[in-house]
């Protein structure tokens, strides 16, 4: 008996979406990199999904299939990152397929990722990030913008999704949509509460359940717009490349350097693991070698 990938794939991204709220971004980017491990099972260069998917039998991937194509991926220069991204993949749609009793069982369960290095989240010190707040003349939106992303620490995609009801003045909450597709409140402080209602006198719809920034047409914010704006004023002003996670970092990491407990940033990023809140320990702990070598008498060989 077989079991074709056309088929069980087609369960996997209807239950990302379904039960676990993925975003299409997401589940667009599981079916590619499923794809492409599909492709590398069959040995072909130019996978069609339509025909292709119908040969994989998925009673046939065996854990030695599966570390060729980790293997395949490093040897044409993919960063491990990239291709533990990929493996992710691949072990959520077998573990999936096994809680289907689909298999009896699950090829990629004991497979383990590659080591990585930890990335080091870039962001702005406290005086660029005066100057990107301060330092040109903004629209009541875009300041008001710029002001969330930092005060609050929120993606992007949370950040477009508001409406106007989740801003609450009196107790200085956001009511977001989280990653996961979770409602999540978080805080905000004063300056990007002045920010949220200078631009509310703007406002053409106040109804609360109206988007809360929206374009010259009155449509929706997108990322992009996001993006573009953060880039034209990082270059602008002569910071450098600036993007919405740069103040996303910036807030965690300020957060750190002023004090706040790395449980307390772990939930306000919203990240499940507290792993991924702790490679910012890992910048401010660099700081905090390059202040000790440069002032400790004992930290210098001055011989």
């Amino acid at each position: 008996m077989a079991l074709n990938a056309h088929e069980s794939l087609g369960y996997f991204l209807q239950h990302l979406v379904g039960s676990k709220g993925s975003s299409k971004h997401t589940v667009a980017a599981y079916r590619r990199d499923l794809h492409q491990f599909f492709a590398s099972i069959l040995g072909e260069e130019e996978f069609d999904p339509e025909t292709h998917l119908e040969e994989v039998d998925i009673l046939d991937i065996t854990p030695l299939k599966i570390k060729g194509f980790i293997s395949e991926m490093s040897g044409k220069g993919l960063d491990p990152r990239s291709i533990n991204r990929k493996l992710s993949a691949v072990k959520g749609f077998f573990k999936f397929c096994r809680a289907q009793e689909m298999i009896e069982e699950d090829p990629a369960a004991g497979i383990k990722g590659l080591k990585q290095a930890i990335r080091q989240p870039r962001f702005l010190p406290p005086d660029e990030m005066n100057l990107l707040l301060d330092g040109a003349e903004l629209s009541f939106r875009d300041q008001a913008i710029l002001e969330v992303l930092y005060s609050t620490g929120i993606r992007v995609s949370s950040l477009v999704g508001l409406n106007v009801g989740d801003y609450d003045r009196h107790h200085q909450l956001l009511k977001i949509t989280a990653k996961g597709a979770k409602e999540q409140l978080v805080p905000i402080g004063d300056p990007a509460c002045e920010a949220i209602e200078n631009h509310l006198t703007e406002h053409t719809d106040p109804k609360q359940d109206a988007p809360l920034f929206v374009n010259r047409s009155g449509d929706r914010l997108t990322t992009r717009s996001v993006q573009r704006l953060c880039r034209k004023m990082g270059l602008q002003l002569g910071i450098g490349k600036v993007t919405p996670h740069t103040l996303r970092h910036s807030f965690a990491t300020h957060l750190l350097e002023g004090g706040a407990d790395l449980r307390s940033i772990q939930e306000m990023l919203g990240h499940e693991s507290l792993k991924t809140t702790q490679k910012y320990t890992h910048v401010t702990f660099r700081r905090l070698q390059e202040a000790y070598n440069a002032s400790h008498p004992l930290a210098r060989d001055d011989s």
